[in-house]
């Protein structure tokens, strides 16, 4: 299969804003993962490789041909893909050697082994600028205005993956091209010197063969077309129709896993106006569009097929929600009842549905933190879904030169706005029922199915998530709690009797009408007693421990919002009381009610309960991805490290020798040491010019007698807790041994550092990779010793004369 990729190569420092600073270290900090490594979000490469697309049409336009416009290959802001339109995914831009670097991080970087933090691989690619406004009257600096802004280094080369919905053509890879050569400047302060850089699209072959595209077309004498007649059409009469009226009960199931490659945003019905908020689950209108989707791609099939009617649009398919998997056993967590509570300043569970004590229902009781969870034999396992926040910026869309959002008080002026997201590598485990038949021709629909796009923005940076199917032998037949199968950890083919009580809980969100047809967020009990053949009157609710939600969405095949809907919301538990026990008929018609739904719009997976089903025997909660409770990961595989491991390993060990000289510098003249005899600031001055000019050390003996009586009547002592540097040196033999011998002045500290990286077990796999570090370290000696020679000149200059 034949790969594509942006390559950004940088050849100015870059801002690459992530819309957060850090209090006392940068006002503007770069955008980077979990790991420190920094990225350059994919839709804003996307939107600058439209304006510049966009600046090579205008020139276009007025020598030689009509190009296609941008918005038929990048789409339009702000709007779905069209059939008129070239699917374009671009995702985020990662280091080139970012495949080598992550193992090691991750193994670094565990809460067992902590050796590099986060903040230490960000320090290492990058550098801080600081910036203030000048007062044109005065020419000094105003005051309030200093700012301090991480930026990346130049020389490091990013590459974001391309992909494309069908193969593209050489028109369309002649348009990308050219656009990737006129993009030049990204980031912020691109106009005042920043984010000089030089992006080139490349072609991968599949035996791994690259060909820079874009260099291609700029060598040639005559440069090549770039109208696209052809474009993927959508078929006229294309409507789905969402909510089908009516459908048989499943009687078979298939499992599959989605793990996430990208971000996704699933946008929720909560957050303010500049935030969407996502959901911590998928719901299964979202697997029922894509597996759609991907039918209709491919060749001879359109929407008026019997098979695509019968399978997408008449219910006989279930595409329930998916849910987050446990990491350990592979298992599908469920929404955690809400009956089940926490007592306050305690972690003891009670599940309310139970009789209680007195003592126990004047306790103080508070809802459980976490979602989703496993009922192992009454146990409840939790684990957490992890979010992260990204910000965005529209831009003003009248005016092509204003390159950043106004705010909402203009009139087109663009916004500034936020996105929640669920983290890349959250993995999710699904169900589809339906008949035996209708799952078979699924899972061959999808045979070739192996990455599917969710979600908002899945153009760029979002969206994107690996599919497998996790039943390989086929459909399995739906006997009992096999959808469910961690909510009591038994498999049982019959309702539990339970006496002259029902338990229903919900499972997914539950959508209902009344008598009226109007939305009701109120659980159908006339509906439950009929389907029963019990009076209404029969069946009482006694308890119910509920929450609502609105259910929302969007049609993209119609492109409208659809409407929202109060619903009950998943894990809300009702208990009804009977005036006698159910018969046997009775309890069949439950099984029914358990395979099939209640409620509305069953084909997308909403409406799953569970009856009788809620056990709860033990009353701590175990959370599953507790990193307390983790083993310790094993080092990497490999023949040996990686020479961008070791490179960013020693600017780390360099950073934290420098670090700590700064430090111990201003140590030695407070806490740490004693100074006698300070020379005056002139002399002070003189040396730090010295350093500034890296003389040899023949200009200390070239000093006047005066001047180095001075510098050798000045004692420095130290005291305690610096075990690299000399008992007791005058200024003058400090600056003496740090110019002709820095060695050793840095040894034992550089020892030191390079042995809290490399411990026993890493050294003894790979022979001399602490030789290695710590000799390319002690070349860097002179310079360590140079940062610190001006900090200690600083803190004397400071220091007040007695």
């Amino acid at each position: 299969m034949t790969n594509y990729v942006l390559q950004i190569t940088l050849q100015s420092l870059l801002a690459s804003a992530s819309g957060e600073g850090r209090v006392g270290l940068v006002d503007r900090d770069i955008a980077s993962d979990d790991l420190g490594l920094p990225i350059l979000p994919g839709r804003r490469l996307k939107g600058l490789w439209r304006e510049a697309y966009r600046d090579v049409t205008d020139a276009w336009t007025s020598y030689i041909e009509e190009p296609t416009p941008a918005e038929k290959i990048f789409g339009e802001p702000g709007k779905n893909l069209s059939g008129k339109e070239v699917s374009l995914y671009v995702g985020n831009a990662e280091l080139e050697e970012v495949s080598s670097l992550k193992p090691w991080l991750e193994y670094l970087q565990h809460q067992n082994i902590r050796k590099i933090f986060p903040d230490d691989v960000v320090r290492y690619f990058c550098t801080v600028r600081a910036q203030t406004a000048i007062n044109r009257r005065t020419g000094a600096a105003q005051e309030d205005t200093l700012r301090l802004t991480r930026t990346l280094q130049p020389g490091w080369v990013f590459r974001a993956p391309i992909r494309f919905t069908g193969q593209p053509d050489k028109e369309l890879l002649d348009a990308l091209a050219i656009g990737a050569a006129a993009l030049q400047y990204m980031g912020t302060a691109r106009t005042r010197g920043f984010g000089k850089v030089c992006c080139r699209l490349i072609e991968i072959n599949r035996s791994g063969q690259e060909y820079n595209l874009t260099e291609k077309i700029l060598n040639q004498d005559i440069l090549p077309s770039i109208t696209i007649n052809q474009f993927p059409k959508t078929p006229k009469n294309q409507i789905f129709q969402l909510s089908p009226s009516h459908s048989q009960i499943p009687t078979h199931l298939l499992r599959y896993r989605l793990t996430l490659t990208a971000p996704v945003v699933i946008t929720a019905t909560e957050g303010d106006s500049n935030t969407v908020v996502t959901r911590k689950d998928i719901p299964g209108s979202n697997i029922w569009g894509a597996a759609a989707w991907h039918y209709l791609r491919q060749l001879n099939h359109t929407p008026n097929d019997v098979a695509f009617r019968s399978a997408f649009l008449d219910g006989t398919l279930r595409f329930l929600t998916a849910y987050p998997e446990t990491q350990d056993s592979k298992q599908r967590l469920l929404p955690i009842p809400h009956s089940i509570r926490q007592f306050k300043h305690s972690e003891t569970l009670v599940n309310l549905v139970e009789p209680q004590d007195e003592d126990s229902k004047k306790r103080p009781k508070k809802r459980l933190d976490r979602r989703y969870a496993k009922l192992d034999e009454g146990e409840v396992k939790s684990q957490a879904v992890r979010t992260e926040r990204n910000y965005h910026h529209a831009r003003a869309s009248k005016d092509r030169r204003i390159g950043r959002a106004l705010g909402t008080e203009v009139s087109d002026g663009g916004a500034f706005f936020q996105y929640e997201a669920i983290e890349i590598g959250e993995t999710f485990q699904g169900v589809i029922l339906g008949s035996e038949s209708d799952l078979k021709n699924l899972q061959k629909w999808l045979k070739e199915v192996n990455l599917v796009r969710l979600g908002r923005s899945r153009s760029a940076q979002y969206g994107e998530a690996e599919f497998e199917w996790i039943d390989d032998k086929g459909p399995q037949e739906l006997k009992g709690l096999v959808e469910w199968d961690g909510f009591t950890g038994q498999l049982e083919h019959d309702v539990p009797n339970l006496g002259n009580r029902l338990i229903v809980t919900t499972l997914s969100p539950l959508l209902v009408v009344n008598d009226n047809g109007h939305p009701d967020s109120s659980f159908p009990k006339h509906k439950l007693a009929k389907l029963l053949s019990l009076d209404a009157n029969d069946l009482k609710l006694s308890r119910s421990y509920t929450r609502t939600e609105l259910i929302g969405g969007y049609n993209g095949s119609l492109h409208l919002p659809r409407q929202q809907w109060p619903a009950i919301a998943a894990g809300s538990v009702f208990v009804f009381e009977l005036k006698q026990e159910l018969k046997e008929e009775c309890k069949k018609r439950l099984m029914e009610l358990e395979c099939d739904g209640l409620g509305l719009r069953k084909s997308e997976g909403y409406g799953r309960i569970a009856i009788n089903r809620l056990k709860l025997t033990h009353t701590i909660e175990t959370q599953l991805d507790d990193l307390n409770n983790q083993d310790s990961p094993s080092v990497p595989d490999g023949s040996g490290i990686p020479e961008g491991v070791l490179a960013l390993l020693k600017g780390i060990v360099r950073t934290r020798c420098i670090a700590e000289m700064q430090q111990g510098a201003m140590n030695l003249t407070t806490i740490h040491g004693a100074i006698e005899g300070i020379p005056s600031n002139a002399l002070l001055g003189r040396l730090r010019l010295f350093l500034q000019q890296d003389v040899p050390v023949e200009t200390l003996n070239d000093l006047r007698r005066p001047a180095k009586e001075g510098l050798t009547n000045c004692l420095i002592s130290c005291r305690v807790g610096m075990s690299w540097f000399p008992r007791h040196i005058t200024l003058y033999d400090l600056f003496k041994t740090a110019w002709t011998v820095p060695e050793s002045l840095t040894e034992l500290l550089i020892q030191t550092q390079v042995e809290a990286f490399i411990d026993d077990e890493v050294n003894h796999r790979y022979v001399g990779t602490r030789e290695t570090l710590t000799n390319e370290l002690r070349a860097d000696s002179k310079e360590i010793c140079k940062v610190f020679l001006d900090h200690l000149l600083t803190s004397l200059y400071r220091k007040p004369r007695t």
